[in-house]
């Protein structure tokens, strides 16, 4: 279906670009009309532009669970899909989100499954949420299904919170020490250059490097920031490819304190997702391949596709994840009991559940111990700073008594 790029008219001094899926222009300007845009300009918007701009179609994963929350609490209350996605539209307020909520409520009207509807948006819904959908509407349990896929948006959000909260005071205990030192090596310290060079003295030798790098970054700062943007520009758009994550991933996997923190919250994403497909009713094979597909660490992807192909073969889950190197023996016994005993679901959620106990435990403790070694580590540097400038003023004074 094509995207569109308009402009709008919201209020009388009010207008709107973006861009919106429809299957023609007078479509695309109906959609519009429902969100109460005036369109003033609708036109095709090309796959180059639309892959440069994509971010104009990102919604947050807030917005992404409130929408579920919603429907999942309406279509439990007994409403029919359309009624229900009619309400939830008059209650979003991100217009994007918007815009795909008015396009899933057409194409049911049209005939077309909600899975089928959805699957028109996977960078937006995951492969995890259609397939689930898609086994709930043959099985006639959609409302639990969308219940479940609620309250597994709710998990991944509130993990997420933990970790950026875990992350948020060394990240500004860091970005600030690095400010404090730029400002006293560029601004503050070339004040003192003029005394010291007129000090008639041998200076300690830890104030000629103070001097030193003093005078470098105050002649070469604009440079010095201009490399390093250029250098995260170029690293950034590396870590893109698919190349550049895999090496980013399997770098992660070699620090010793975040090798076993990452394997646990992968661990967790694939026993907690893979649980969740087998108990809604897909094969494992199936599961395996959409599991695979949704891991955020492309080692852990590569491991799974593995794991796919040998289970295709006729291999048992646990036979094939014996010779692993990244999966951990608890996982292993815990996942062949599961098939012994027939409790393969109820056996995946629990491996879920450890590891994230586990890891949410590891997050702590190495935050824990990176704040007073960040707080030491400034401190020790400032210290060295502020002892280079006093030294000469010490001998001074001395030599002048």
């Amino acid at each position: 279906m094509p995207i569109y790029l308009y402009k709008a008219k919201i209020k009388p001094e009010v207008f709107r670009t973006g861009t919106i899926e429809a299957e023609n222009e007078r479509a695309a300007a109906a959609k519009l009309l429902l969100l109460n845009y005036h369109p003033l300009s609708i036109k095709v918007k090309n796959e180059e532009s639309l892959v440069k701009f994509g971010f104009l179609n990102k919604i947050k994963p807030k917005n992404l669970y409130i929408f579920l929350r919603q429907f999942s609490n309406l279509i439990s209350a007994g409403l029919p899909l359309v009624k229900a996605l009619s309400n939830i539209v008059e209650q979003t307020e991100n217009q994007n989100l918007k815009g795909i909520i008015v396009d899933l409520k057409e194409k049911i009207q049209r005939g077309k499954t909600l899975s089928e509807a959805l699957s028109y948006y996977k960078n937006i819904f995951s492969a995890l949420e259609i397939n689930m959908i898609k086994s709930a509407e043959a099985t006639g349990m959609l409302a639990e299904v969308l219940t479940k896929i609620a309250d597994l948006k709710e998990k991944d959000i509130n993990f997420s919170y933990r970790i950026r909260t875990a992350l948020a005071y060394p990240v500004l205990l860091v970005s600030v020490g690095f400010i404090t030192l730029f400002v006293l090596t560029t601004f503050v310290l070339p004040k003192f250059v003029a005394l010291f060079n007129d000090l008639d003295q041998q200076l300690p030798l830890i104030t000629k490097a103070l001097i030193w790098v003093s005078l470098f970054f105050k002649n070469y700062w604009i440079f010095i920031l201009i490399i390093l943007a250029g250098f995260s520009f170029s690293f950034g758009n590396y870590l893109r490819t698919k190349r550049g994550r895999k090496w980013f991933d399997q770098m992660k996997l070699k620090v010793f304190f975040l090798k076993s923190m990452i394997i646990k919250i992968q661990t967790a994403r694939f026993a907690s997702n893979l649980g969740t497909l087998v108990q809604s009713g897909i094969s494992i094979i199936n599961a395996l391949q959409i599991v695979s597909e949704m891991a955020t660490n492309m080692v852990f992807s590569e491991e799974i596709t593995l794991l796919y192909s040998k289970v295709a073969k006729g291999q048992h889950l646990s036979e094939s994840m014996k010779n692993s190197s990244i999966f951990e023996k608890n996982t292993l016994d815990l996942i062949s009991i599961g098939e012994e005993s027939g409790r393969l679901e109820e056996m995946l959620f629990r491996i879920a559940y450890m590891n994230e106990v586990e890891s949410s435990q590891q997050i702590e403790t190495i935050m824990f111990m990176i704040e007073p070694i960040l707080i030491l580590s400034l401190g020790f540097i400032i210290a060295l700073i502020v002892l280079a400038i006093l030294l000469p003023i010490f001998q001074m004074n001395f030599l002048m008594q």
